[in-house]
């Protein structure tokens, strides 16, 4: 149920803090912390961007996802059949390249889901307003994936993706969420047939009873794009999903394709990027406003939700903190000129 018009909401991760980056560091690097000295840090940091959050004053919260590793890496270590490859390159400039990999070599389970449920009980005790949290879609989860056995092809892998996820969501639902989202960037980088896309992300939510929606971007890691930056493609296409919130992406690319917009479903609600998480420019409340008035030409006002591009893990926490005050003012800008 939506509470206002204009309704601010981060993409899904918050930036990480100094202190913790050093904390990552060490833990991965020396092996020397106790069980609870890692548990009461990523808490902490938890706490930390759900305060920024509320703060700044953004209406739905998410925990930040601190306790997640480069957006999906730590889920594989939820999962059996599973064997760890070093990263194809080590040196040079920060890329996707450089992630862990991992061969397929057995029935893929994840016996004791993907640790995402305990996200609802921390935001439950901590959060003083309504939350979403957010899921990787089984897509983006198969990404790093490569046969080697357990599987006679990749749609077969697929499919036990989906149902791992799947069983996350309904997880989550029981757990007390009423919020999901679906993390799918390879939605608009694969370029892949759309229809069988949004069938992926339609068996992905299927029997989940909650507000889902689903988030496109362009890839995101150490604020570098993935592939060709284009929604011409899948935009025609999404009136098929059942979905009730799109997520998109146009700040840092001057909210080029903007038009486009016109031929999403009259059905969802539309997340509208109006600040660039891969920039140091901090925007001003104005020209957020500005950005929300240019989507509002082309999808009604009461189905926009203000968030930034995409999250905020590569992001400083001051650059982030500004971003979000700049989109938590400029939403309230344009809400006051409809209130008359």
């Amino acid at each position: 149920m939506r509470e206002k018009l204009l309704p601010t909401e981060l993409i899904g991760s918050y930036a990480i803090p100094s202190w913790l980056w050093l904390f990552i560091e060490r833990m991965e690097q020396c092996g020397d912390l106790g069980e609870s000295d890692i548990q009461e840090t990523l808490d902490d940091a938890r706490s930390l961007a759900i305060l920024d959050q509320q703060r700044a004053g953004i209406d739905i919260l998410t925990d930040g996802e601190m306790r997640r590793r480069d957006f999906i890496q730590n889920f594989y270590g939820c999962m059996t059949g599973l064997r760890k490859l070093p990263p194809a390159r080590l040196l040079g400039a920060a890329g996707y390249d450089q992630s862990p990999r991992y061969e397929v070599i057995g029935k893929l389970e994840a016996p004791g889901g993907l640790g995402i449920v305990e996200e609802v009980a921390f935001l439950k005790r901590h959060g003083d307003r309504r939350f979403k949290v957010c899921v990787p879609g089984p897509v983006t989860l198969s990404l790093p994936l490569t046969l080697a056995g357990g599987y006679a092809d990749r749609q077969a892998l697929l499919d036990d993706m989906i149902q791992i996820v799947n069983a996350e969501m309904k997880a989550l639902v029981a757990a007390g969420a009423d919020y999901l989202q679906v993390d799918e960037p390879r939605f608009a980088t694969s370029h892949e047939e759309a229809r069988r896309l949004i069938d992926i992300f339609n068996r992905t939510r299927a029997g989940v009873s909650a507000r889902i929606g689903l988030h496109f971007c362009f890839g995101n890691f150490k604020g570098r794009s993935r592939d060709r930056r284009d929604y011409r493609y899948i935009l025609p296409n999404l009136a098929a999903a059942q979905c009730d919130q799109f997520n998109f992406e146009f700040a840092n690319r001057e909210f080029s394709q903007i038009e486009l917009l016109k031929e999403a479903p009259t059905s969802a609600d539309i997340g509208v990027g109006v600040v660039d998480v891969k920039s140091y420019f901090i925007e001003t409340p104005e020209q957020v406003a500005e950005a929300i008035r240019l989507a509002a030409k082309h999808v009604s006002a009461e189905r926009i939700v203000v968030t930034p591009d995409c999250g905020f893990n590569h992001c400083p926490r001051h650059i982030a903190f500004g971003k979000m005050l700049a989109l938590v003012h400029g939403a309230e800008i344009v809400r006051k000129e409809i209130a008359g």
